[in-house]
């Protein structure tokens, strides 16, 4: 199981975040999809050269995050760093969801092939095209998903905590990335390190 990116907010902490909070761009999201991309893509090809090169050419590291940053200019990411990155895949599905290049949120026990998506090439193939044409589903529906992942988070968190049975439909790293995907997408956090995850 992965290690969580966790970040601890108080009750308040929460209500002045809600009061600030918006939905992220659909350029937002298109580059937060091509950095996604790119860590996943390095923690499961590493120093694969076409990858590097697909960074360079396309400037991507201007979508990357702090942290991101870090693992993409490491030649020798630790083992960790490599596993927390590649489960990345699934806070990915979840902005895939959004940008509706998946019909429906796959179940919430089972890891989802990202490299599945069918536009995956083009997106690929042309970033810059990706970020302009892209379109997302509505604020409500972005919101409703966030809050039903909350949810599903929060039973996660019960089993773990008192010792329950896991729910079978639920995976607690899968459970965790969607919803912080979500989380990001309907404007928690300041940036993409920093999206708070507390139930």
């Amino acid at each position: 199981m992965k290690d969580n990116f966790d970040n601890k907010y108080t009750d308040m902490d929460n209500e002045e975040l809600e009061e600030d909070m918006q939905v992220r761009t659909p350029k937002a999201v298109a580059e937060r999809i091509l950095g996604l991309l790119a860590v996943i893509g390095k923690a499961h090809q590493g120093e694969d050269p076409n990858f590097k090169a697909w960074i360079a050419t396309n400037d991507i590291k201007n979508y990357l995050s702090f942290k991101e940053t870090e693992f993409i200019n490491s030649n020798e990411p630790e083992q960790n760093a490599i596993i927390n990155f590649s489960w990345r895949a699934e806070a990915l599905t979840s902005l895939f969801w959004a940008a509706n290049l998946i019909e429906e949120m796959p179940a919430l026990n089972a890891q989802f092939d990202v490299y599945s998506i069918k536009q995956l090439a083009e997106i690929i193939g042309n970033p810059k095209e990706f970020i302009t044409t892209i379109t997302l589903r509505p604020d409500e529906d972005l919101t409703a998903m966030e809050t039903e992942l909350y949810n599903q988070h929060w039973r996660v968190r019960d089993a773990q905590l008192f010792g329950k049975e896991m729910p079978e439909e639920l995976n607690p790293s899968v459970v965790y990335e969607r919803r912080y995907g979500l989380s990001w997408i309907i404007g928690y956090g300041d940036d993409w390190d920093s999206v708070p995850t507390d139930t």
